[in-house]
């Protein structure tokens, strides 16, 4: 398979990843002295110098935090049981298997698999934030009697800050150790320091199967879909699409739901014009239910607006079903896979 090299990662992101990993060290370091598990410095030096790296620490992250809200990059943190099964499988027992690829297609717009989403989330909203409160608590012990803070719960804040930090350190450890089972190893070292990370071209495995989902009340139209799919004469969809494609209707939103929480597909056709739901709000529900999977609007009729808003919205195609054939399909379903994994 061949590869191209693509610009992943921009330069604040790197300067954040490793200004990060720099503090997080020194704090570890520094917060070992304070503990007495180290004896290198002096306990007021180590003290001061932890109290300084942790409000570096602290107004790092409230610019990163503004960064990725105005640059729409909070996006990559949302989490999603999208192959989270097959994910965890890779890791606990797949790695070891030389021939077994890593269920999850790393893009620009999805950077992070279901599993470091959801790691991602419990640092950020847990871990960071508990640590930093306890943390500042501590700082300002004198002032607690001002606020109405007994003293008599220091030993219950500084239980709380150790076993954040240790969540932290263990946190950190397994982020490192994750970092080399790329392949090659190093990949995502030098991908974090240059920025640029070796991606595979879009290739089809023409040994799997490949699931389509079509969600469209017409059941003659979605018929006509799975003859295409299933029993064309005549030119065949290669190399557009691999051969073996297996297509499952459902008729109304509840039901795709329904069939979303319990598998998985490579695209969706989806009419926003169904008996339980009409317009983008169709297209977002289905999108919230398979954010990684390329999903293509179709409609009985031209709407420029609701082009615009599903496009904006992440919809891979609008599909007009008048003007549909076999091959146009094919072609939508080969380039929404193409766009899906290379678009910022």
């Amino acid at each position: 398979m061949s590869q191209y090299r693509e610009r992943f990662f921009s330069r604040y992101e790197r300067f954040w990843h490793w200004s990060q990993a720099f503090l997080i060290i020194a704090l570890i370091v520094t917060g070992f002295h304070v503990t007495g598990l180290l004896d290198w410095l002096e306990y007021e030096h180590a003290a001061q110098w932890h109290r300084t790296l942790a409000f570096s620490l602290i107004w790092l992250w409230i610019f990163t935090i503004f960064w990725h809200l105005i640059t729409g990059e909070w996006r990559q943190y949302i989490p999603t049981t999208e192959k989270m099964f097959e994910v965890i499988h890779y890791y606990s027992s797949g790695i070891f298997d030389p021939l077994l690829r890593h269920p999850f297609k790393k893009t620009r717009r999805l950077k992070h698999n279901p599993l470091q989403r959801v790691a991602y989330l419990v640092l950020s909203v847990i871990i960071s934030p508990i640590l930093w409160l306890s943390g500042l608590l501590f700082v300002y012990y004198n002032d607690w009697p001002k606020i109405g803070i007994p003293s008599e719960l220091l030993s219950i804040v500084a239980g709380i800050h150790l076993s954040m930090a240790y969540a932290m350190i263990c946190f950190f450890v397994l982020h490192f150790y994750m970092a080399f089972v790329s392949k090659p190893p190093t990949a995502m070292i030098k991908a974090m320091i240059t920025g640029y990370l070796e991606v595979d071209d879009m290739e089809f495995d023409f040994d799997r199967e490949y699931r389509l989902l079509v969600i469209e009340d017409d059941p003659i139209f979605a018929l006509l879909i799975k003859e295409w799919f299933e029993a064309y004469e005549g030119e065949p969809l290669a190399p557009l699409l691999p051969d073996r494609i297996t297509i499952i209707h459902v008729e109304s939103l509840k039901k795709a739901v329904e069939i979303l929480k319990q598998q998985s597909f490579d695209w969706i056709l989806l009419d926003i014009s169904l008996p339980d739901s009409q317009g983008i709000e169709t297209f977002r529900t289905v999108k919230s239910k398979a954010v990684n999977t390329p999903v293509l609007m179709m409609s009985d009729m031209e709407n420029e607006a609701l082009q615009s808003r599903g496009i904006h919205e992440g919809a891979q195609d609008f599909l007009i079903k008048h003007n549909l054939s076999r091959r146009a399909l094919a072609r939508a379903f080969r380039f929404a896979l193409e766009r899906h994994g290379f678009i910022a």
